[in-house]
């Protein structure tokens, strides 16, 4: 009795002591699941409200309402065939229709934006021709291209990264060389890769006080040169703090032209709505660095 009593003991530390290296394995890996009480802060945050908050003029969270939780971009009219509300990255996300997009009244503290940080959650499946338009700054006077926007191309049957370009300008009196700015991941370096078919996190951000741009896709910094992301007004030229022009409204899932009536131009045949889910878009007034992008993109992959 007494060996087999030995033997049973010796098994039970055993076992006991897989089921403790199996715990240790899997558990980095419920990287979602927290025990009763506050979660462990990622950096200085514990959640994605306590980034920047005093810098944060607009927030879309998109539960069951179009509107702005800030208060500061008014509207919020779903226009088009289709969309509305889906499950999202955070509780509930704008789901687009085939032709649909959100149309705000005034771009509110948008319009008078000197550097800038966009994050956002998309979930999208790739499209077979033209550019989605993600979001809009729109100009008064209907200037092709508007003051701010972000565009999805279509890359093609055979290509499964996503092209992802944001435009933004310096229109001042007198005017500079380069009014015009626009930010691309063209190029087999900087497509974006596995950005399809599920949540992907998008952030871009400039800094007038450096004058360069950065863009981040999951957590990670697409690899711009230095050249790339310094913005220059003219040649040896810093672009400095940006300066929209008449901008008037604001417009998510498409481009100014979809507004309709004039002062915008019409609609051409590579401007489409952007087709997929949209989540958690945030607009500061600031560059956030490289450390609070990041931690934006954890927290919110989390739930918080």
């Amino acid at each position: 009795m007494k060996s087999q009593h030995k033997s049973f003991s010796r098994f039970a530390v055993v076992m006991m002591g897989a089921m403790l290296v199996a715990s240790s394995c899997t558990k980095p890996e419920l990287e979602d699941d927290f025990p009763k009480g506050d979660p462990p802060p990622i950096g200085n945050y514990v959640n994605s409200s306590e980034i920047a908050p005093a810098d944060l003029v607009a927030f879309f969270p998109f539960d069951g309402t179009y509107a702005d939780s800030k208060g500061a971009v008014p509207g919020g009219t779903l226009t088009g065939r289709g969309g509305g509300f889906t499950q999202g990255k955070k509780g509930q996300a704008y789901q687009a229709g085939d032709s649909s997009f959100i149309a705000y009244t005034t771009a509110g503290p948008l319009a008078g934006l000197t550097s800038f940080t966009v994050s956002m959650w998309i979930n999208t499946l790739k499209h077979a021709s033209g550019a989605q338009g993600v979001f809009a700054v729109a100009r008064q006077d209907g200037s092709f291209w508007g003051n701010f926007f972000m565009l999805i191309e279509s890359t093609g049957p055979s290509e499964n990264r996503m092209l992802a370009k944001v435009h933004f300008e310096k229109n001042v009196t007198p005017p500079v060389l380069n009014a015009e700015h626009w930010m691309e991941t063209s190029g087999d370096k900087k497509l974006i890769n596995d950005m399809y078919g599920g949540w992907r996190h998008i952030a871009y951000a400039y800094d007038e006080t450096t004058s360069t741009f950065a863009m981040y896709a999951n957590g990670n910094k697409v690899a711009f040169t230095d050249e790339e992301s310094k913005r220059l007004a003219s040649p040896g030229v810093p672009l400095g703090a940006l300066a929209f022009k008449d901008a008037t409204r604001f417009i998510v899932g498409g481009y100014q032209n979809h507004l309709g009536k004039p002062p915008f131009n019409g609609l051409e045949d590579w401007m489409k709505t952007y087709t997929g889910r949209l989540d958690e878009l945030r607009i500061y007034k600031k560059a956030l660095s490289g450390s609070e992008i990041i931690a934006l993109f954890q927290l919110e992959k989390q739930g918080r």
